[in-house]
């Protein structure tokens, strides 16, 4: 028992990327925060740029409270985490960015992430403009979230090139299934879901709150559901018959 136990905790500390950990918070908080250790690195890490900045507007810093690289490790091969920092990273709350992400922020870009924001394993982020999240929201895994359309197209008809940057805000409470792609000028309001393999590119924030939105472009398809987070249900009035 003595050494399952041992095996165990020596396996849940290997994990930690210990150089990334002391790298990042040293180079990117002042010292008074840095020191507290709160964001925290899992297996394998890439900082392919880290000129830009970290705001923390939460009311208290404690250790591993921004975590990168762990969640969704048990489900996938490993791979690298990326985090490529030109632009401005905010963050209000606790932050877990899942097992082998990409996250890109641009130099003119800012992204803002609310309290208990969860992205998925292999979840990429492109930012050039602006990404706002709620908070309490989950994206599961290999989802996609852009601003930006990456490249200009033209209108022939008409002769006009429309704008290839946008701007994402995500809603508090939101869930968004496995493989969903957030593009630019997407709003949701709180309290909504999104399905698996589903496009969301407009303004849903018209819509009832408990909405189910899904397909390609996502179109409100069901209504009155809300999704439980397990942090938040008490489980003592959950009815399993």
């Amino acid at each position: 028992m003595f050494f399952k136990s041992f095996r165990k905790y020596t396996k849940k500390i290997r994990a930690h990327n210990f150089f990334a950990i002391l790298y990042f918070n040293f180079k990117m908080l002042p010292f008074r925060q840095a020191i507290k250790l709160p964001f925290d690195f899992y297996y394998s890490v890439r900082f392919h740029n880290l000129s830009g900045k970290v705001v923390l507007n939460c009311k208290e810093v404690y250790r591993g409270m921004f975590k990168f690289g762990g969640r969704g490790s048990e489900m996938f091969s490993r791979t690298t985490t990326i985090i490529d920092l030109k632009g401005t990273l905010e963050l209000k709350g606790p932050l877990e960015i899942g097992h082998g992400c990409l996250l890109r922020i641009e130099n003119a870009a800012t992204v803002s992430f609310g309290a208990n924001v969860r992205l998925g394993a292999l979840t990429k982020m492109f930012a050039e403009h602006r990404i706002i999240f709620g908070d309490e929201i989950d994206f599961s895994w290999e989802s996609q979230i852009f601003d930006t359309n990456f490249h200009y197209i033209k209108d022939v008809k008409n002769n006009t090139i429309g704008s290839r940057v946008g701007s994402v805000k995500i809603g508090s409470r939101n869930w968004f299934g496995n493989r969903v792609t957030v593009m630019k000028d997407t709003v949701t309001p709180d309290d909504m879901i999104v399905a698996s393999n589903s496009l969301c590119n407009k303004d849903y924030s018209g819509l009832p709150i408990y909405s189910v939105i899904g397909g390609i472009p996502a179109k409100q398809i069901a209504s009155n559901k809300q999704r439980l987070f397990e942090n938040l249900v008490d489980v003592s009035q959950l009815n399993d018959k």
